[in-house]
C-alpha cells in the first residue's frame, strides 16, 4: 500500500454539509441586499476550503466596501457558528464514510484538516461520534496548508505516504503546495473530470483508488 497516511477535508468529503454553510451566510446576513449576499455565496462556492473568516472580510472589504475589524470578523464569525453547527452534526455522512473510517482505522493513520473553525469542527466532530478515528482535527483561523505542514511536522508523517482527500481547488492547492498526493470528492463544487487528479465520487470507493 503506497499510502500510510490519510488527511480529509470536513464539508463535502465527510459529511454532505457544503449547502448548510453557504446557506449559512445567507442566514447571518439577511438584513443586508439579497445581490450582495449571493455575490457573498457565489465567492464562498468557488472558494470552497477557504475559512469562514477570510469569506466574511471579503464580504464586507470587497463587495460592501466598507471597513470591517478584527473584532468584528470575529463576531461574525461566532454568530456563523450558532447558525449551522446543529444542522452540520445532523447532516448526512458522505456515502462510505463511516464505512471507510470503520474499516480501515487500523490500517491508516487519519487526520481532518478542514478550513471550518477548528473548535466547532471538534465539538461537531466529538457530537458525530467520529472524533476518535483522527490522530488530529484541525481548522480555521490557520489557512489549510499551513495547518497540513504543520500535521506533517507534528506527527513526523512522511509527504510520500501521505494523501490528501478534498472536495475544492483550494483543497489540491494546499496539498501541491504541501507535496501531497491528493484525491478530488465530487462534491459539486469541482469537475474533477477536468483535471489531472484521481477523484471518486463518494467515499465507498476511495480504498480502490488509493491501492
Amino acid at each position: 500500500m503506497k499510502y500510510q497516511h490519510i488527511i480529509f477535508d470536513f464539508d463535502g468529503v465527510l459529511v454532505e454539509s457544503n449547502e448548510i454553510r453557504f446557506n449559512g451566510f445567507r442566514k447571518l446576513f439577511k438584513d443586508y441586499p439579497q445581490d450582495q449576499i449571493e455575490r457573498l455565496v457565489s465567492y464562498a462556492k468557488a472558494n470552497g476550503g477557504v475559512s469562514r473568516y477570510k469569506k466574511i472580510e471579503y464580504f464586507f472589504n470587497e463587495i460592501r466596501q466598507e471597513p470591517v475589524s478584527d473584532g468584528q470578523v470575529d463576531h461574525w464569525a461566532v454568530q456563523f457558528s450558532e447558525l449551522v453547527e446543529q444542522d452540520i452534526v445532523e447532516a448526512k455522512s458522505v456515502e462510505g464514510s463511516l464505512e471507510f473510517l470503520r474499516e480501515y482505522f487500523n490500517h491508516f493513520d487519519f487526520a481532518i484538516v478542514s478550513g471550518s473553525d477548528q473548535a466547532e469542527l471538534r465539538r461537531v466532530c466529538k457530537k458525530r461520534k467520529i472524533d476518535h478515528f483522527f490522530k488530529a482535527i484541525l481548522g480555521s483561523p490557520a489557512e489549510k496548508k499551513d495547518n497540513i505542514a504543520a500535521l506533517l511536522s507534528e506527527l513526523n508523517w512522511s509527504h510520500d505516504r501521505s494523501v490528501y482527500v478534498g472536495d475544492s481547488n483550494n483543497d489540491r492547492d494546499s496539498a501541491r503546495a504541501n507535496n501531497l498526493d491528493f484525491v478530488g470528492r465530487c462534491s459539486g463544487l469541482v469537475d474533477w473530470q477536468n483535471f489531472n487528479v484521481m477523484f471518486v465520487l463518494d467515499l465507498s470507493s476511495l480504498y480502490k483508488v488509493l491501492h
